[in-house]
């Protein structure tokens, strides 16, 4: 089947469907532009920790970070062990009396105190104290679990309840450690824990609590739960009131604390992202390696809090080296165009409309159609069909509310179609029956030429996908991270075996040259192809995505590192250094008439359309950062690919000659 040369409606309805991304796009690269504001916090207790590890006054450490650009200081709840710790309680477990007990009868006193079982006790100094500690423990224990106790001139409590239990519940925020922060011109971020008893009237009262500090900066929640949970009723309830609260509020990237979807899917004109180098990572990570992921975080994934933890393991010149860190990360922050200060939200919702979707939509559905017209021989009545079915669908769902769901499908069916679009309808550069007239022996200079116009046919096609993919999920709570795409792996993956199909099938029209196939001995080669290309796939599918079994090589890390220094926008490794050269090599084995493995080859090297249309899947990373990523993998890509090229030409002339003077 010769390849259609004329403009279908297909093709009409796909350009249109493309100026619509291009207007949604600008729209949301507007926004991106003002987006631009990172807020640098540390935790109070953690600071607290490192003045004492070094023998300063907490007062001359705040005074040193606020000249290096911190902004804000993170407020943790009073426990009774964080209490305790500061001298502002003496707080005694059952099981703490019980040591007393055999310290005085070591001393052979006559003095022995005997508590009951499953009872704790706790002696405050100051009135405001005392009063916070005792609502709080009766909101989460119950009034009958707490019990007064004279203790002049000091005021106690006897709890009921196990020490693990009770030890660590969050007993509000001091306003002696708030005003604190404030005197120094700090922002305030509060880290509220879920409750142990959750009832609205609890909740409502937590709120009251936070609402009489005054302004805050914000709320980043502390636990593996956030406040709320784990009802979805009480969760939305806690949603309500940070929404009238309008308080903004963290979602602690990688963290997965329960609960947290409910509240970013209810308020996502309120949330930020959140990055925190852990406590554990901070005692084994390298300077250079935290700062570089701090950059990666704004400007990849659209981190806009950095919970910044300190150094607590250097031998010496701790403080010193602390605040060489966070002045390094201020100034890389503002050289890449970022701005400290109070974390940038997404203000105005951001969604496309459904007018736009359905044009988007049909924009797919039109790439679909293409891919299967250049598969398979379709009459006129079964395009317009599948035309009319493919739009039918799209418009129940929009009826129906589901514009969400149809995003993500659709965002998926791009990601399916388009990279082998790009690669089957450009098989004249791939297969023998092309229309490509070839030579016996070709020119170098003709190579690079054809070549090169295919590699570009490719990547126009498949960035009309990308585009498609990036317009159809330009929404908040997509560019935040609340929603994500759907399909990972199977983006990965179907594509490829949907190139081999559809290419093998074009090139064996013999209906039972399968059959013939199958019948033939199992050679050697056979089995090495085999073999070659699982190991291919497991280490492809593997290193897809954000998590992988595979560990990156040391070599593969140096290289990432160099690229993201040089172009900023590092590209992709298996976009650049596999997919692209791989699909020059394909097409030039095409041109010197090699058929030996290049089927298997041009397959690898649809990994390469793959990869740059799941570049911008990822909608959390700003759009013009994605297209800087793709700009680079293309050249950079192009550039390996004509090496590779012009490697292979003169290897074969060389092979070829030697031949030739053999058989004479």
């Amino acid at each position: 089947m010769a390849t259609e040369k004329r403009i279908s409606l297909f093709h009409i309805f796909l350009i249109l469907a493309l100026i619509i991304a291009v207007v949604v796009i600008y729209q949301r690269v507007e926004r991106e532009g003002n987006f631009k504001q990172v807020e640098l916090v540390m935790s109070l207790n953690e600071l607290r920790e490192l003045a004492w590890q070094e023998g300063i006054e907490e007062i001359e450490l705040l005074t040193a970070i606020k000249k290096v650009g911190i902004t804000s200081i993170a407020i943790h709840e009073d426990t009774l062990d964080s209490l305790s710790l500061l001298g502002k309680i003496l707080y005694f477990s059952e099981t703490e009396f019980n040591k007393l007990n055999f310290f005085l009868k070591s001393l052979n006193l006559s003095l022995e105190l005997f508590p009951h079982k499953g009872e704790n006790y706790v002696i405050i100094n100051n009135q405001d104290d005392y009063l916070r500690i005792k609502e709080n423990l009766q909101l989460q224990l119950g009034e009958e679990a707490i019990k007064e106790i004279p203790f002049l001139p000091f005021k106690g409590l006897i709890i009921k309840g196990g020490a693990d239990k009770i030890s660590k519940l969050g007993l509000g925020f001091s306003m002696e450690d708030i005003d604190l922060i404030k005197s120094f011109g700090f922002q305030v971020i509060l880290r509220p824990q879920n409750m142990l008893k959750i009832t609205k009237e609890n909740l409502d009262y937590r709120f009251r609590e936070m609402e009489k500090i005054g302004e805050i900066s914000g709320l980043i929640f502390e636990g593996e739960s956030i406040l709320g949970y784990p009802t979805r009723e009480d969760l939305l309830y806690t949603a309500d009131l940070i929404k009238k609260s309008n308080y903004p509020f963290g979602m602690i990237e990688f963290a997965g604390q329960k609960g947290i979807e409910v509240l970013a899917q209810s308020n996502p004109l309120l949330l930020t992202r959140v990055h925190s180098i852990t406590k554990e990572e901070m005692e084994i990570i390298s300077k250079q390696k935290a700062i570089d992921r701090w950059i990666r975080a704004a400007q990849e994934r659209n981190v806009r809090v950095f919970y910044l933890k300190p150094f607590l393991k250097v031998k010496a010149g701790l403080i010193e080296e602390n605040l060489s860190y966070l002045t390094t990360i201020k100034s890389e922050l503002e050289k890449s165009g970022f701005i400290p200060g109070k974390a940038s939200l997404f203000s105005i919702s951001f969604i496309t409309s459904k007018l736009y979707i359905f044009l988007l939509t049909l924009g797919v559905i039109s790439g679909g159609i293409l891919l299967l017209k250049q598969s398979i021989q379709l009459k006129k009545v079964q395009e317009y069909l599948l035309l009319l079915c493919g739009l039918l669908f799209p418009l129940l769902l929009l009826l129906l509310h589901r514009e969400l769901f149809l995003a993500k499908l659709m965002a998926l069916l791009s990601a399916l179609i388009f990279p082998t679009l790009a690669i089957v309808s450009n098989q004249k550069y791939f297969l023998d029956n092309s229309e490509i007239k070839l030579k016996t022996n070709p020119s170098l200079f003709s190579l690079i030429s054809q070549t090169s116009q295919g590699f570009v046919r490719i990547i126009i096609i498949s960035l009309a996908g990308a585009i498609l993919i990036a317009a159809i999920l330009s929404s908040n709570k997509f560019m935040l991270g609340i929603d994500l795409f759907s399909g990972i792996k199977i983006s990965y993956l179907l594509p490829l075996f949907m190139v081999m199909i559809i290419l093998w099938w074009k090139s064996n029209r013999d209906k039972y040259i399968l059959l013939r196939e199958l019948k033939k001995p199992l050679l050697m080669e056979h089995l090495v192809i085999m073999a070659f290309f699982a190991i291919f796939l497991v280490i492809y599918i593997a290193r897809s995505g954000n998590f992988s079994f595979l560990p990156v090589l040391s070599i593969e890390e140096k290289i990432r590192i160099f690229l993201e220094k040089t172009l900023i926008a590092r590209p992709r490794n298996k976009e650049f250094l596999i997919g692209y050269p791989t699909l020059f090599l394909a097409m030039a084995m095409n041109f010197l008439k090699i058929k030996d493995f290049k089927l298997p080859i041009t397959v690898i090297g649809t990994v390469g359309p793959v990869t740059l249309i799941n570049t911008f899947c990822h909608i959390h990373t700003p759009f013009l950062f994605s297209l800087l990523r793709t700009f680079n993998g293309i050249w950079l890509g192009w550039l390996l690919g004509i090496i590779l090229i012009i490697v292979l030409y003169f290897s074969v002339k060389i092979f070829r000659g030697i031949n030739e003077r053999e058989k004479t």
